[in-house]
């Protein structure tokens, strides 16, 4: 072998050997160990809604930003309240509203225009001033009352001029105003279907056959009122004058309107959505008069609701026959909705119903039906015209007006009798 080939040789020997010699292990990183806080198990975490995130906890040394500004509860407006009547007050009954035989509630005046509410607890011989704390008008301006009167506790008060609603539940003793749009300017109308649900339609303004009108309902006694149509925006209810309302339950009711002899349909307005909507239902002529929408000046009152099928209401049609003014009255009542009328004439004047067979037609001639209206007996002619407050067929309270004298007088025996009644005024328990 040559010496060169033996080197090459060696050379390649020492080639194979460093490939096949052991690689140093590579170097190994430290791990790291990632902390997760563990949530106690008897931490609750509060499910989230939808997509909204857990609240930010603001830094304890950050001020805390204000959030956005809270509506201002309302406020009565200020000014001294209507004086109370002491005892001994010379008053004057307007209108009355007995609950039973010793509790009532009447609206009276003194000497000034004032209207008050009092009330009494043994038959209307003493009354107490319980009159809401109505803040004074200016000098001049005469502060008219419209109530409701439920129960011996529980009623209702709006006075002209101010836009807001009274509401007692203890007698007068105490009073809670809210807040209405609108300012009452002619009055307004309540109809009541027990102590949490009651509705007023505030009248604000009249014109062109219209009374804008908007309407209220509360659903719990008084304490906030929801306003259900907008004089703006409603057109359903807004001509002619609101002469009576009734409702049987939370949605079903009836609104009678008189149309001045300018409207040749005379129609019941009926809601069965709580006063939301109202839908006009088309009243027919009475057949022994089958003209007189076309003639006379015909109007609806005194509707009464017994189920949301079964009800009545009083037609009343004033006409002109050789220049001389004759009235026409005619009961309506109906047992499937209005879809029938059972429609008989009638004595003129206020109807009243006891119940479904006895009913009172009450004006300076009494008359009163013991059969639904069918027939009807003359019990006796008086020389006043009167507001009355029937607690049963026997029993009633009567405001006696003639030109400007007022006289509170009673019967107990069905209108055959009166007596005249002195209220007196007592002290005040009312708390201002």
């Amino acid at each position: 072998m040559s010496k060169i080939t033996r080197t090459l040789l060696i050379l390649l020997i020492m080639f194979l050997a460093g490939c096949n010699s052991p690689q140093p292990e590579p170097k190994q990183l430290p791990t790291r160990t990632l902390e997760i806080p563990q949530v106690p198990t008897d931490t609750e975490i509060p499910p989230t809604q939808g997509n909204t995130p857990f609240p930010t906890l603001t830094p304890t040394n950050e001020p805390e930003q204000p959030g956005p500004p809270t509506e201002q509860p309302w406020q009565l407006p200020e000014g001294d309240p209507i004086p109370l009547y002491p005892a001994g007050e010379k008053i004057t009954l307007h209108k009355i509203q007995m609950i039973d035989q010793l509790i009532g509630w009447s609206i009276a005046v003194s000497d000034s225009d004032t209207e008050h509410i009092l009330h009494t607890e043994d038959g209307g011989y003493k009354w107490q001033d319980v009159t809401p704390p109505q803040p004074l008008a200016d000098t001049g301006t005469k502060l008219t009352i419209n109530g409701a009167f439920w129960d011996e506790g529980t009623a209702w008060a709006t006075y002209n001029g101010s836009d807001f609603v009274w509401a007692t539940k203890d007698g007068g003793v105490t009073w809670q105003a809210a807040p209405l749009d609108y300012e009452t300017l002619s009055g307004s109308l309540f109809s009541v279907q027990d102590g949490n649900h009651a509705w007023m339609f505030q009248f604000l303004d009249a014109g062109m056959q219209k009374v804008y009108t908007a309407l209220y309902r509360t659903v719990n006694g008084g304490s906030s009122w929801e306003k259900l149509l907008d004089p703006y925006t409603d057109a359903s209810i807004q001509g002619f004058d609101k002469t009576g309302a009734a409702f049987i339950n939370p949605q079903y009711g009836w609104l009678t309107r008189t149309f001045r002899g300018v409207q040749p349909q005379v129609e019941l307005n009926l809601t069965q959505d709580g006063g939301f909507t109202w839908e006009a239902l088309y009243i027919p002529e009475p057949p022994s008069a089958p003209e007189i929408f076309n003639n006379c000046n015909c109007g609806l009152y005194n509707p009464d609701l017994n189920s949301p099928l079964e009800g009545s209401f009083h037609l009343s049609c004033s006409c002109y026959e050789d220049d001389q003014q004759i009235e026409w009255d005619y009961l309506y009542r109906t047992n499937d909705g209005g879809e029938t009328w059972e429609i008989r004439e009638a004595p003129g004047g206020d109807f009243v119903y006891i119940n479904d067979q006895i009913i009172y037609a009450l004006s300076r001639d009494i008359y009163r039906s013991e059969d639904g209206g069918e027939s009807w007996q003359m019990v006796r002619t008086v020389n006043w015209d009167g507001q009355f407050s029937f607690i049963d067929r026997d029993t009633a309270w009567i405001v006696a007006i003639n030109g400007e004298e007022y006289a509170l007088v009673k019967t107990s025996n069905g209108c055959d009798s009166f007596i005249e009644i002195k209220p007196k005024v007592i002290a005040s328990q009312s708390i201002r």
